[in-house]
């Protein structure tokens, strides 16, 4: 009971709450413990990168998860959440999880290597993709704040497209307003959009891969 700060056995014996407020207490003791550990550690992890401006709170879902979508946004949204996790496989993913010389260099373009940020705003051979869609990205964030989404810091737009509503909260009462749906709604037709772009690219550029080969070992 001491990692939860709920006293001794012996406070126990001589004080015994009654149940209910003992259920209580224990609950929001754990509940308090495992959030601070989960935020705390959230920081720690790369892959958790777009979470972390998100404070976990026990019962509760993340706030782009609780729209309610079509079947078609649903089908979209999955692309959203393994980059949101962390989970998208990318180059560099690849190369770092992985036993073979595998080399981080976007497959589409060849332009630099293939990270989160690549993939969504730079990479060139997604490019007639993303132009369409960041149309309606850009006027939806203009309605909803004013500002223009074209100017903001490249780092902020990914996260934005990404995890939008840490940012949207500040102009918008409620995650479950039409302005965050629509906004949502807009990020998961584009990465979704590049996603099966992507995936059609890789397969057409597949013969055109280099063999894979494992990695020597070194020798003294």
């Amino acid at each position: 009971m001491w990692k939860y700060e709920l006293g001794t056995v012996a406070d126990l014996a001589d004080n015994t709450p009654k149940k209910g407020k003992w259920k209580t207490r224990v609950l929001k003791a754990v509940h308090s413990y495992w959030s601070d550990q989960i935020d705390s550690l959230t920081p720690l992890y790369s892959t958790l990168f777009f979470l972390r401006q998100d404070k976990y709170v026990p019962g509760k879902i993340l706030p782009l998860l609780s729209l309610e979508y079509t079947a078609r946004e649903s089908e979209r949204l999955k692309t959203k959440v393994r980059l949101l996790t962390g989970t998208y496989m990318l180059q560099t993913k690849r190369k770092n999880f992985n036993q073979y010389d595998i080399n981080p260099t976007c497959q589409m373009c060849g332009e630099e290597n293939e990270t989160a940020e690549h993939f969504v705003l730079k990479c060139s051979a997604l490019h007639s993709v993303r132009q369409s869609i960041m149309v309606d990205i850009e006027r939806q964030w203009g309605a909803i704040t004013e500002t223009s989404f074209n100017t903001l810091p490249v780092d902020e737009q990914l996260y934005i497209l990404i995890n939008s509503w840490p940012t949207l909260k500040t102009f918008l009462k409620t995650h479950l307003s039409s302005e965050f749906h629509e906004f949502e709604k807009h990020c998961g037709r584009l990465l979704y959009g590049l996603d099966r772009t992507r995936q059609l690219l890789l397969v057409t550029n597949a013969s055109q891969r280099p063999p894979r080969t494992k990695h020597t070992q070194k020798t003294n």
